[in-house]
């Protein structure tokens, strides 16, 4: 009897083991799956991203491109504004000229 109840022991403890190898692997393989479905997942994510920043390039490309022929810089501005009212100055001091001019011969006469 005691050596029947050796086997029957030894059988169960190989009975044991394999049991808990069978809940290891299905652990590992349900851990794998998982594992596999985040990289996926992150795989997914980062190919919207990239197409997202992609678009965001190509608009400011077009933003970089476009900018100078919407606006004008401001140092731009003041230069420009600086030289039309130097234009405009010099032609108003032209017109004083030739109206004093044209009233000298108006009322040249008349002193």
């Amino acid at each position: 009897a005691p050596t029947a109840r050796g086997l029957n022991t030894e059988k169960m403890e190989w009975g044991n083991v394999a049991g808990w190898a069978a809940a290891f692997v299905a652990f590992v393989a349900v851990n794998a799956s998982t594992i596999q479905w985040l990289l996926k997942r992150r795989d997914e994510q980062h190919q919207r991203d990239s197409g997202r920043v992609d678009e965001l390039e190509k608009q400011l490309t077009d933003l970089r491109v476009n900018l100078p022929l919407e606006y004008v810089r401001r140092e731009d501005w003041i230069r420009f504004s600086g030289t039309l009212d130097a234009k405009l100055d010099a032609m108003r001091e032209e017109m004083r000229e030739d109206i004093a001019e044209v009233k000298e011969r108006l009322y040249a006469g008349r002193n």
